[in-house]
Protein backbone atom coordinates (compact mmCIF):
# COMPACT_ATOMS: atom_id res chain seq x y z
CA UNK A 1 0.00 0.00 0.00
CA UNK A 2 1.10 3.62 0.33
CA UNK A 3 4.48 4.58 2.11
CA UNK A 4 5.91 7.82 2.14
CA UNK A 5 8.46 9.14 4.55
CA UNK A 6 7.29 11.02 7.20
CA UNK A 7 8.70 13.24 9.28
CA UNK A 8 5.86 12.73 12.06
CA UNK A 9 7.14 13.44 16.14
CA UNK A 10 5.91 10.18 17.45
CA UNK A 11 7.55 7.87 20.17
CA UNK A 12 10.07 4.98 18.82
CA UNK A 13 11.41 2.08 21.31
CA UNK A 14 15.75 0.94 20.13
CA UNK A 15 16.63 -2.04 21.29
CA UNK A 16 20.84 -2.08 22.31
CA UNK A 17 19.82 -5.98 22.87
CA UNK A 18 22.92 -7.09 21.14
CA UNK A 19 25.24 -4.46 23.46
CA UNK A 20 23.24 -6.13 26.38
CA UNK A 21 21.78 -2.44 27.45
CA UNK A 22 18.14 -2.00 27.90
CA UNK A 23 15.51 -0.92 25.58
CA UNK A 24 15.07 3.04 25.64
CA UNK A 25 12.52 5.81 23.88
CA UNK A 26 13.18 8.90 22.11
CA UNK A 27 11.59 10.84 19.48
CA UNK A 28 10.70 9.24 16.05
CA UNK A 29 12.41 12.51 14.93
CA UNK A 30 15.99 11.42 16.11
CA UNK A 31 15.47 7.62 14.32
CA UNK A 32 13.87 9.25 10.79
CA UNK A 33 16.14 11.37 9.03
CA UNK A 34 15.04 12.31 5.82
CA UNK A 35 18.48 13.57 4.52
CA UNK A 36 20.22 10.71 5.32
CA UNK A 37 19.77 8.70 2.21
CA UNK A 38 16.46 9.12 0.55
CA UNK A 39 16.80 10.91 -2.75
CA UNK A 40 12.73 11.34 -3.05
CA UNK A 41 10.06 10.29 -1.52
CA UNK A 42 9.23 6.51 -1.71
CA UNK A 43 5.41 5.16 -1.71
CA UNK A 44 3.46 1.97 -2.28
CA UNK A 45 1.18 1.71 -5.03
CA UNK A 46 -2.42 2.38 -3.76
CA UNK A 47 -3.50 -0.85 -5.00
CA UNK A 48 -1.42 -3.99 -5.03
CA UNK A 49 -3.21 -5.47 -7.99
CA UNK A 50 -4.75 -3.13 -11.08
CA UNK A 51 -5.16 -4.75 -14.20
CA UNK A 52 -2.35 -6.89 -15.44
CA UNK A 53 -0.20 -5.12 -13.04
CA UNK A 54 1.25 -6.61 -9.27
CA UNK A 55 3.41 -4.72 -7.05
CA UNK A 56 3.61 -7.60 -4.70
CA UNK A 57 5.86 -11.03 -4.77
CA UNK A 58 5.78 -13.64 -2.27
CA UNK A 59 4.16 -15.38 -0.43
CA UNK A 60 0.54 -14.84 1.98
CA UNK A 61 -1.47 -16.90 4.14
CA UNK A 62 -5.07 -16.20 4.94
CA UNK A 63 -7.92 -18.71 5.75
CA UNK A 64 -7.86 -17.45 9.90
CA UNK A 65 -7.00 -14.88 12.35
CA UNK A 66 -3.67 -13.68 12.23
CA UNK A 67 -1.64 -12.33 15.32
CA UNK A 68 1.83 -12.95 14.32
CA UNK A 69 4.35 -13.00 11.47
CA UNK A 70 8.15 -13.84 11.32
CA UNK A 71 10.83 -13.33 8.01
CA UNK A 72 14.94 -13.18 7.98
CA UNK A 73 16.63 -12.29 4.95
CA UNK A 74 19.94 -11.62 3.48
CA UNK A 75 20.23 -7.88 2.20
CA UNK A 76 21.03 -8.87 -1.79
CA UNK A 77 23.52 -6.94 -3.13
CA UNK A 78 21.74 -4.69 -6.81
CA UNK A 79 23.29 -4.47 -9.59
CA UNK A 80 22.62 -0.82 -11.06
CA UNK A 81 24.26 -1.02 -13.92
CA UNK A 82 20.87 -1.31 -15.98
CA UNK A 83 17.98 0.99 -14.35
CA UNK A 84 17.08 2.86 -11.34
CA UNK A 85 14.61 1.67 -9.28
CA UNK A 86 12.68 0.56 -5.91
CA UNK A 87 12.47 -2.59 -4.39
CA UNK A 88 11.29 -3.27 -0.79
CA UNK A 89 11.45 -6.47 1.34
CA UNK A 90 9.30 -6.89 4.46
CA UNK A 91 7.01 -8.82 6.54
CA UNK A 92 3.21 -7.90 7.93
CA UNK A 93 0.25 -8.86 8.87
CA UNK A 94 -2.95 -8.05 6.38
CA UNK A 95 -3.64 -5.97 3.34
CA UNK A 96 -4.08 -8.70 1.10
CA UNK A 97 -7.44 -8.27 0.83
CA UNK A 98 -8.03 -5.39 4.18
CA UNK A 99 -7.55 -2.23 3.74
CA UNK A 100 -4.44 -1.94 6.01
CA UNK A 101 -1.26 -3.40 6.51
CA UNK A 102 0.90 -3.85 9.82
CA UNK A 103 4.42 -4.05 8.10
CA UNK A 104 8.60 -3.45 9.07
CA UNK A 105 10.99 -3.90 6.82
CA UNK A 106 13.78 -2.60 3.97
CA UNK A 107 14.13 -0.29 0.95
CA UNK A 108 16.53 -1.01 -1.16
CA UNK A 109 17.10 1.03 -4.19
CA UNK A 110 18.81 2.10 -7.38
CA UNK A 111 19.45 5.91 -7.45
CA UNK A 112 19.57 7.47 -11.11
CA UNK A 113 23.45 8.65 -10.29
CA UNK A 114 23.95 4.34 -9.68
CA UNK A 115 24.61 4.46 -6.05
CA UNK A 116 22.62 1.56 -3.94
CA UNK A 117 20.84 2.88 -0.76
CA UNK A 118 19.13 0.69 1.77
CA UNK A 119 16.30 2.28 4.09
CA UNK A 120 14.88 0.34 6.87
CA UNK A 121 11.43 1.85 8.14
CA UNK A 122 7.89 0.56 9.94
CA UNK A 123 4.89 1.37 8.71
CA UNK A 124 1.21 1.17 9.83
CA UNK A 125 -1.14 1.70 6.16
CA UNK A 126 -2.80 3.98 6.07
CA UNK A 127 -0.66 5.77 8.07
CA UNK A 128 2.89 7.21 6.61
CA UNK A 129 5.84 5.50 6.65
CA UNK A 130 8.64 5.85 9.28
CA UNK A 131 12.11 5.58 8.16
CA UNK A 132 15.63 4.82 10.09
CA UNK A 133 18.59 6.66 9.65
CA UNK A 134 20.52 2.97 10.73
CA UNK A 135 23.08 1.49 8.27
CA UNK A 136 22.04 -1.32 6.48
CA UNK A 137 24.88 -2.95 3.66
CA UNK A 138 24.50 -5.89 1.44
CA UNK A 139 25.15 -9.14 3.21
CA UNK A 140 23.32 -7.75 5.98
CA UNK A 141 21.25 -10.66 8.09
CA UNK A 142 17.78 -9.00 9.30
CA UNK A 143 15.41 -10.39 10.74
CA UNK A 144 11.76 -8.72 11.01
CA UNK A 145 8.58 -9.80 12.70
CA UNK A 146 5.01 -8.06 13.79
CA UNK A 147 2.39 -9.43 16.33
CA UNK A 148 -0.14 -8.23 18.02
CA UNK A 149 -2.59 -8.95 21.54
CA UNK A 150 -5.41 -9.74 19.73
CA UNK A 151 -7.09 -5.82 21.33
CA UNK A 152 -5.08 -3.71 18.55
CA UNK A 153 -1.79 -3.43 20.12
CA UNK A 154 0.75 -4.20 18.06
CA UNK A 155 4.51 -4.58 18.36
CA UNK A 156 6.56 -4.57 15.20
CA UNK A 157 10.57 -5.14 15.12
CA UNK A 158 13.51 -4.96 12.64
CA UNK A 159 16.78 -6.03 13.13
CA UNK A 160 20.31 -6.16 11.64
CA UNK A 161 22.34 -8.51 13.81
CA UNK A 162 25.43 -7.87 11.47
CA UNK A 163 25.46 -3.91 12.42
CA UNK A 164 24.18 -4.58 15.67
CA UNK A 165 20.78 -2.98 16.15
CA UNK A 166 17.25 -3.51 16.77
CA UNK A 167 13.87 -1.22 16.02
CA UNK A 168 10.59 -1.80 18.01
CA UNK A 169 8.08 0.20 17.31
CA UNK A 170 4.62 -0.33 19.33
CA UNK A 171 1.58 1.50 18.27
CA UNK A 172 -2.82 0.37 18.38
CA UNK A 173 -4.80 -0.05 15.75
CA UNK A 174 -8.21 -1.15 16.49
CA UNK A 175 -9.59 -1.99 13.09
CA UNK A 176 -6.82 -4.16 12.17
CA UNK A 177 -8.64 -7.22 10.29
CA UNK A 178 -5.83 -9.81 10.89
CA UNK A 179 -7.07 -11.42 7.54
CA UNK A 180 -3.70 -12.66 6.28
CA UNK A 181 0.11 -12.86 7.13
CA UNK A 182 2.56 -11.99 4.26
CA UNK A 183 6.46 -12.11 3.65
CA UNK A 184 6.68 -9.79 0.12
CA UNK A 185 8.64 -8.39 -2.36
CA UNK A 186 7.38 -5.25 -3.50
CA UNK A 187 7.82 -2.60 -6.22
CA UNK A 188 7.76 0.71 -4.69
CA UNK A 189 6.91 3.84 -6.19
CA UNK A 190 3.75 6.64 -6.61
CA UNK A 191 0.68 5.54 -8.59
CA UNK A 192 2.80 3.31 -11.23
CA UNK A 193 4.54 0.30 -10.51
CA UNK A 194 8.55 1.43 -11.19
CA UNK A 195 11.48 -0.16 -12.48
CA UNK A 196 12.12 -3.14 -10.44
CA UNK A 197 15.99 -2.96 -9.87
CA UNK A 198 17.64 -6.14 -10.32
CA UNK A 199 18.11 -7.67 -6.99
CA UNK A 200 19.11 -11.19 -8.22
CA UNK A 201 17.60 -13.21 -5.58
CA UNK A 202 16.69 -12.91 -2.33
CA UNK A 203 16.24 -15.95 0.33
CA UNK A 204 13.56 -15.87 3.07
CA UNK A 205 13.83 -17.89 6.07
CA UNK A 206 12.65 -18.17 9.81
CA UNK A 207 8.75 -17.65 7.65
CA UNK A 208 5.58 -18.34 10.01
CA UNK A 209 2.72 -17.48 10.83
CA UNK A 210 1.06 -17.98 14.21
CA UNK A 211 3.93 -19.53 14.94
CA UNK A 212 3.86 -22.16 12.65
CA UNK A 213 5.39 -22.59 9.36
CA UNK A 214 4.20 -20.69 6.56
CA UNK A 215 3.36 -24.17 4.56
CA UNK A 216 1.40 -24.79 7.66
CA UNK A 217 -0.17 -21.79 9.12
CA UNK A 218 -3.19 -21.71 6.63
CA UNK A 219 -4.05 -21.07 3.07
CA UNK A 220 -1.07 -20.02 1.06
CA UNK A 221 -1.10 -17.82 -2.04
CA UNK A 222 2.22 -17.23 -4.28
CA UNK A 223 2.17 -13.65 -5.70
CA UNK A 224 4.96 -12.29 -8.37
CA UNK A 225 5.89 -8.85 -9.37
CA UNK A 226 4.20 -8.00 -12.76
CA UNK A 227 3.56 -5.21 -14.88
CA UNK A 228 1.62 -5.19 -18.51
CA UNK A 229 1.65 -8.84 -18.14
CA UNK A 230 5.57 -9.06 -17.71
CA UNK A 231 6.72 -10.93 -15.00
CA UNK A 232 9.76 -9.06 -13.35
CA UNK A 233 9.71 -11.56 -10.32
CA UNK A 234 9.33 -15.56 -9.79
CA UNK A 235 8.55 -16.89 -6.49
CA UNK A 236 10.20 -20.13 -5.71
CA UNK A 237 8.68 -23.17 -4.33
CA UNK A 238 7.40 -22.67 -0.05
CA UNK A 239 9.36 -25.53 1.53
CA UNK A 240 8.21 -25.22 5.54
CA UNK A 241 9.33 -21.74 6.82
CA UNK A 242 11.55 -20.84 3.39
CA UNK A 243 11.44 -19.79 -0.36
CA UNK A 244 13.70 -17.67 -2.54
CA UNK A 245 11.89 -14.62 -4.92
CA UNK A 246 14.28 -14.48 -7.90
CA UNK A 247 14.69 -11.54 -10.01
CA UNK A 248 13.54 -11.63 -13.98
CA UNK A 249 12.88 -8.02 -15.56
CA UNK A 250 13.05 -4.62 -14.55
Amino acid sequence: MFRIASTCLLAIGISAAALGAPAVAEPRAAAFDASASLSHPISHPSIRHAGANNSWGGYAVTGGSFDSVTGDWTVPALNCSATAGDISFWSGLDGWTSETVEQIGLDAVCTKSGTVEYNPWVEMYPADSIYFSDVVKAGDEMTSSVTTNGSGSFTLVLADPTQGWTKTYTKSLASAALSSAEVIVEAIGSQTIPPCPNFGQIQFTDVTANGDSFADAGTTNTTNLERRGVLLTQDGSLTGTSFPVTWLHA
